[in-house]
């Protein structure tokens, strides 16, 4: 019970961490006040519940998987010539930070009890 409580509370913190570090981004990267976009943030946590999953049940090639469907909604993308490179950088750079979150999540699940942090909580 000590384990899941932990584990629920951690994600619950660091989604709610990662909403405001990529609100954040966003509005630099926009350089206008966009707020929280709660569609965004309802499918990044989507997207990291699915890969955590998946690798927490060694399914690694749903990383593959992952990367294709990222790939087929980004192909319909559309934006100036000159803000291009920009874009990609930003889409690259938050869906990498989106799967090491997610390796961290199965990571952190799969050696739970070997990190001693959470023993010295649960004991």
């Amino acid at each position: 019970m000590c384990k899941f409580i932990l584990l629920t509370i951690g994600f619950i913190v660091t989604e709610a961490l990662l909403a405001l570090i990529f609100s954040i981004i966003a509005q630099v990267y926009y350089k206008k006040a966009t707020g929280f976009d709660f569609k965004s943030i309802f499918k990044g946590i989507i997207e990291r519940i699915f890969l955590s999953i998946s690798l927490i049940n060694d399914l690694p090639h749903a990383l593959t998987f992952f990367s294709a469907l990222k790939l087929a909604t980004r192909l319909k993308h559309t934006e100036a010539k000159d803000e291009h490179n920009d874009f990609n950088d930003y889409y690259l750079l938050g869906n990498l930070s989106s799967v090491l979150v997610a390796i961290s999540y199965a990571h952190i699940y799969r050696n739970f009890e070997t990190i001693e942090i959470f023993n010295k909580i649960c004991n």
